[in-house]
């Protein structure tokens, strides 16, 4: 039958009525008989799209997948979030309970949903899809390699217009205003209702699988590439150095070092030695039956989509305009797929005491292991990123052939050539004007005069250059999917393992890149109007 889609022509009418929780507190000793003041949003979650996927017994199969982000650090390619602030999710059987057939074998479905145990006050976003596989191959939330979106799921989130090409997500408060410009939960807690959450926009694509090809230097490699050490046997110094070194990725995966700092002293030298990797979409063949087996679902070989245009400018990828003054440099546009290094946790005085003690307690220490290949988060740190981007295998003298302004399709290859400016940023929110300084080597003369402006509270680093230590990296879709490495299929050397126990694993996937430390070359200066270290 074809029924009218009112409900996704309906106008999202978001109350966000910030009312108290119905809990009762008492505030005196810090709460010592109830938890802290918790938020909650809560409302209406509604469907229209394929049928879900049925079982044996015709019964819908997977979840519905609910993604908490605050709203000044969105996942990409809105923002750099990797990981939610909270997940929920409700089982497929709940929400499809009572479907109502619409045009061209679609279905509609509604089902209430609550987001609870909001632990601080401030502004939020929520994506969603539905995951439609079973246990074994669909969502997973400890998983990176299978907690997002895949090709054949169906997307959505609070947003203000489900018709819309590109989804604007809807800003949600929880708390009460506070005279910081933010929110605040009270002493009672806070419920945020009325909130609508669209799920109807299928997944098309797969999610970017690929690996560091094995590639000579000559064709797009400049990268060091260096075998991770064997685990040592014995407890002690080694062993937290080890971690700090490898992350417990096993010998088996390659660490892909770049210097600290720029090695040239003039415009070409420094364009040239621009750090290179080349990527191959997808995994090596052999890799494949692990990725199965652990429930990772793709077509292999996974191509790249190159050269839609996600900003108008890359932040770092520039070249001084050696033909005029005006402008003083060519800035490249920053295209699809991004290419992001994220500096991994360096443990801290507290986990390197666990991590040489000759019995250290085993929760502690898995929660140290499951941190290291994580992006940094200890207290009073800041995400460090360095921003790649691709470009033609010829060079940049020929990126204008990739670069492919909307609606023009992108280009499409089996490998994607990256290169990595020596500029790192600190990331402490979505705005890049505002909130991401830089930090930046010193550089030739030519290019440290054309590196400007550069946003508040950016420095030079002086000779340190970068900041050293192993980097994760992630490449990012137009539609905003992502794959990081190292991740989940490499191979591991956790502490406790029995010795010549089978470890099949995907080593490619245990790539990390690193940043070494190095000394700057003679002549090469800071860039005018930034403190230096």
């Amino acid at each position: 039958m074809n029924r009218p889609r009112t409900l996704l022509l309906a106008p999202l009418l978001l109350g966000l009525g910030c009312g108290d929780a119905p809990l009762d507190r008492d505030r005196e000793d810090d709460y010592p008989n109830h938890n802290a003041p918790l938020g909650r949003i809560e409302g209406t979650l509604l469907y229209e799209g394929p049928a879900p996927t049925l079982d044996r017994d015709g019964s819908p199969v997977g979840r519905v997948v609910l993604l908490l982000f605050r709203a000044d650090n969105p996942p990409p390619p809105q923002g750099l979030a990797t990981t939610a602030e909270s997940v929920q999710t409700l089982p497929a059987s709940r929400v499809f309970t009572a479907l109502v057939p619409t045009a061209g074998g679609a279905v509609r479905a509604s089902v209430p949903f609550v987001f609870p145990n909001i632990a601080a006050g401030g502004v939020y976003q929520v994506r969603a899809f539905y995951s439609n596989r079973d246990d074994r191959t669909g969502f997973h939330p400890l998983f990176g390699v299978r907690s997002q979106p895949v090709r054949g799921d169906v997307g959505g989130g609070a947003v203000l217009d489900p018709r819309a090409p590109v989804p604007t997500f809807v800003n949600i408060p929880v708390g009460v205003p506070n005279n910081s410009g933010g929110y605040t939960l009270p002493e009672t807690g806070a419920v945020t209702g009325n909130v609508t959450v669209f799920i109807g926009s299928p997944i098309t694509e797969d999610r970017p699988l690929f690996h560091v090809s094995p590639a000579p230097p000559e064709r797009g490699q400049t990268f060091n590439a260096v075998a991770l050490s064997p685990r040592p046997a014995a407890a002690g110094a080694a062993q937290a150095a080890y971690a700090s070194a490898t992350g417990f990725i096993g010998p088996e995966a390659r660490a892909y070092e770049i210097p600290s700092n720029v090695p040239a002293t003039d415009v070409l030298g420094f364009l040239g030695s621009l750090p290179t990797l080349t990527l191959n979409g997808g995994l090596p063949d052999p890799e494949v039956a692990p990725a199965a087996n652990a429930g990772v679902l793709f077509g292999n070989p996974v191509p790249f989509a190159l050269g839609t245009v996600y900003r108008p400018q890359h932040p770092t990828l520039f070249a001084p305009n050696t033909m005029s003054a005006t402008p003083p440099a060519i800035r490249f546009p920053w295209v699809f797929p991004l290419a992001i290094m994220v500096k991994l946790h360096e443990p801290t005085a507290q986990e390197r005491a666990v991590l040489t003690a000759a019995s250290p307690d085993p929760l502690s220490l898995g929660r140290i292991v499951g941190a290291l290949n994580q992006p940094e988060r200890a207290p009073g740190t800041v995400p460090v990123v360095i921003f790649g981007s691709v470009v033609p295998g010829t060079g940049l003298q020929d990126f204008a052939s990739i670069v492919r302004p909307s609606p023009a399709p992108p280009v499409v290859q089996p490998s994607a050539r990256v290169v990595f400016p020596l500029v790192a940023f600190e990331i402490r929110g979505s705005n890049p004007e505002r909130d991401w300084a830089a930090i930046v080597p010193k550089l030739p003369p030519p290019i440290a005069a054309a590196a400007g402006p550069l946003p508040p509270g950016s420095r030079c680093a002086g000779d340190r250059g970068l900041p050293p230590g192993r980097c994760s990296l992630t490449i990012v879709t137009a539609r905003g999917a992502t794959w990081t490495l190292p991740n989940e299929l490499a191979p591991l050397t956790f502490p406790g393992r029995v010795a010549g126990t089978p470890n099949t694993a995907a080593a490619s996937q245990g790539a990390v890149l690193r940043v070494v430390p190095s000394m700057p070359a003679a002549g090469n200066v800071c860039p005018m109007g930034i403190p230096s270290d």
